[in-house]
Formats: structure tokens, C-alpha cells, sequence
């Protein structure tokens, strides 16, 4: 199943597929801050980001505590005054980053059903969009994540793992 291979990927490819959203953080002239971090903040949470995601799919980790280190993510970068947009394209480069090597890995081995590709990447494309929102509202100062915002990440994390589409 493409989940599996997603985790392993996030496992053996972490240290390539962190720097690679570095240097794109690095090089966008839309990120010109780098998210407000130094060079080794940068890199660390960068395979924060990537590890969360693994975790998540691999139910080591809950909606919930995904939820809320987003949301006090946003809470942080705001006290450092760090722009909302620049963090929003900052996790846009991840989603891309994280397609760009996934694509390059499913190369190397048999291509998979184009449909299971499609619906996998809507999932991946919905968590990056939730871990988005839980960034603004806690840069906005606003509640921390609600039950339905954790009841919405975990209907994605079921589709997921059944391999079926969220609703």
C-alpha cells in the first residue's frame, strides 16, 4: 500500500527529504526569513514537519497532539514576528517538496495505480491544509484546536490507512 511506502520513505529518505525543503525555504524569494529561524532551527524542524507526518500516518501520534503543535507553531512564530504568508508558503514548498521525492521514488520501482496516486496525494495535500489552519489560528491567537478539527484529521487518517477517500 502506498501509506507503507510513504512511512518507510519518511524513514529512509528523512535527512534528504529535510534538506531538499531547506534549500527550498532557502532559495524562494517567499520565504525570505526562513520562517524566522537560524540555519539549524531551520533544519530541525524541518524533519519535524516530515516526522509528524510519519507519526501520523502510523498512528504513533493523535490528531489532537498534531493539532496542537501546529496551532502553538503559529503561537510562536507570531511572538517572533514572523509574516503569516511566509509561513503559509512555507508549508506549501513542504507539500511540494514531499510530492517531488515521493514521485522520484515511486519512479524507481513499479508505478501504482494512478487513482490510488490521486487519492493519496488529496490526503496528503489535506494535511498539509489542516496543519496550515492550525499555524494560523494560533498565530491569529485564536482557541486552540477544536474536537471537530481533531475528528477531521482523524477521518483523514482513517482513509488513509483503508485506502478509501475522506469525506
Amino acid at each position: 500500500m502506498i501509506t507503507e511506502k510513504l512511512i518507510s520513505m519518511l524513514d529512509t529518505h528523512a535527512d534528504q527529504l529535510s534538506s531538499s525543503w531547506v534549500q527550498m525555504l532557502k532559495e524562494n524569494e517567499s520565504t525570505e526569513s526562513r520562517l524566522g529561524f537560524s540555519d539549524k532551527e531551520l533544519n530541525d524542524y524541518s524533519r519535524f514537519v516530515y516526522e509528524q507526518l510519519k507519526m501520523w500516518l502510523d498512528w504513533q501520534t493523535t490528531s489532537s497532539e498534531v493539532a496542537k503543535l501546529f496551532w502553538e507553531f503559529g503561537v510562536d512564530r507570531k511572538e517572533k514576528q514572523v509574516q503569516l504568508s511566509e509561513i503559509h508558503y512555507g508549508l506549501i514548498l513542504a507539500r511540494r517538496n514531499l510530492y517531488i521525492n515521493i514521485l522520484e521514488k515511486l519512479g524507481e520501482e513499479d508505478v501504482a495505480d494512478m487513482q490510488e496516486v490521486i487519492a493519496f496525494t488529496s490526503r496528503i495535500t489535506y494535511f498539509f491544509d489542516k496543519i496550515g489552519h492550525f499555524v494560523i489560528k494560533g498565530y491569529e491567537g485564536l482557541d486552540a484546536p477544536s474536537v471537530q478539527d481533531e475528528d477531521a484529521l482523524d477521518g483523514i487518517l482513517a482513509a488513509f490507512r483503508s485506502g478509501s477517500s475522506a469525506g
